[in-house]
């Protein structure tokens, strides 16, 4: 099962982060109990500026050549990077999908990483426990910030 991370930049690629981009934010409202945002004009507008923004690399995740996920990197100042959002599919979850495309991401970058994860979400905070572990091991910290649960790390080729 090859996992491959594709920058977005088609027109086709951007119809569909935008809809999956939608899936989230329907699944994150009741991941948290609250009210499912606007989705349509909030997900097209979001889309954009990360299109746009050069500080962000807006990659789709592939298995197959077939769209499964997508995730956002916020490239900071000096050595240092942000997942920002990440988002598999749900038929494509507990098959290793998205480990593998989280790893490929890490090792993409030679940074020191920041993930946040929402403390009411349980499930993302269980997939990121096992995730960061198995990246990070003993390199990693995790402090508690603003009902976030943040893992910070280097990757595995930062010295």
């Amino acid at each position: 099962m090859p996992i491959r991370l594709q920058l977005a930049m088609s027109p086709l690629e951007k119809v569909w982060l935008e809809r999956a981009y939608g899936d989230w934010l329907s699944e994150l409202a009741v991941a948290t109990r609250t009210a499912p945002l606007s989705g349509d004009v909030l997900a097209r507008d979001q889309i954009n500026e990360w299109l746009q923004d050069r500080s962000v690399d807006l990659f789709v995740l592939r298995r197959e050549d077939h769209p499964v996920g997508f995730a956002c990197i916020e490239k900071g100042f000096g050595n240092v990077a942000r997942l920002r959002e990440f988002y598999v599919i749900p038929s494509m979850r507990r098959l290793g999908v998205g480990s593998h495309a989280a790893a490929l991401l890490f090792d993409r970058y030679v940074v020191q990483w920041q993930l946040d994860v929402l403390q009411s979400d349980r499930a993302a905070l269980r997939f990121w426990a096992q995730v960061v572990q198995r990246y990070a091991m003993d390199r990693r910290r995790e402090e508690r910030i603003d009902g976030h649960l943040r893992y910070v790390f280097p990757s595995r080729s930062l010295k």
